[in-house]
């Protein structure tokens, strides 16, 4: 028959650590979210006007003729 072992431990848990693993988490999920958006809104462009008007368009915004 096994029993199960039970230990009182004590756990060291670093609350810095924790806090810098959350954050790296929450950014990496905010990068994220920031990507799908920016290839949604080309994606929206490219059916609104094509590729060609928006090249013309991203060159006239870069040069301002």
């Amino acid at each position: 028959m096994n029993s199960p072992i039970i230990t009182k431990e004590k756990i060291q848990v670093n609350f810095v650590d924790e806090a810098i693993h959350f954050s790296l988490k929450a950014g990496t999920v905010i990068c994220a979210l920031i990507g799908i958006w920016a290839v949604s809104c080309l994606v929206a462009g490219l059916t609104q006007v094509g590729p060609v008007q928006m090249v013309r368009d991203y060159i006239t915004a870069l040069t301002g003729f």
